[in-house]
């Protein structure tokens, strides 16, 4: 067989671009598994097993909390630069604030845990606040623990954001 150039065709040809083929696929290839195998695991609940297990205590837990009639609210605002800015209101049944009350809000990734982190919120009159900046924008759960207010179990609340 003749090329277009006017050169042969020969098998030494036809090996090397079988080889060339074939070489990038397994170098393609090889990335694609390296990239698998460093990135998510596929594990986004530490033992789901034990917490499958405690389902029925989490809805006597969520009934219980329910119970104290709170009235909460959790806003966030996102601004420029991944900062964001979270606002959190709890009323006793009344509408009353509540006094002696500490919440903590733990901030993460829902894939991954390396940009955790835990910040205490600071009390504002009737609310309480944080000002923060998160590592990189995206989808993050913001999870806030209300301790006090007579209760020995503290009242949880979750919310997911998308910072652009």
């Amino acid at each position: 067989m003749e090329m277009a150039t006017g050169r042969k065709l020969k098998g030494i040809h036809v090996f090397l671009m079988l080889a060339a083929f074939f070489g990038v696929m397994f170098a393609v290839n090889g990335v694609f598994v390296y990239m698998a195998l460093t990135s998510f695991s596929g594990v986004s609940v530490d033992d789901s097993y034990k917490k499958g297990l405690n389902y029925n205590q989490e809805i006597s837990r969520l009934s219980e909390q329910q119970a104290r009639g709170w009235q909460t609210g959790l806003t966030v605002d996102t601004m420029t630069d991944n900062r964001i800015s979270v606002i959190l209101s709890v009323l006793d049944q009344e509408g009353q604030s509540l006094e002696g009350l500490k919440a903590v809000l733990l901030v993460r990734r829902p894939a991954r845990s390396d940009q955790d982190r835990q910040v205490v919120l600071t009390r504002s009159g009737s609310q309480f606040k944080a000002d923060m900046q998160l590592a990189s924008p995206g989808q993050w759960d913001l999870a806030v623990q209300i301790t006090g207010g007579g209760y020995e179990t503290p009242y949880r609340m979750e919310k997911r954001i998308w910072v652009k």
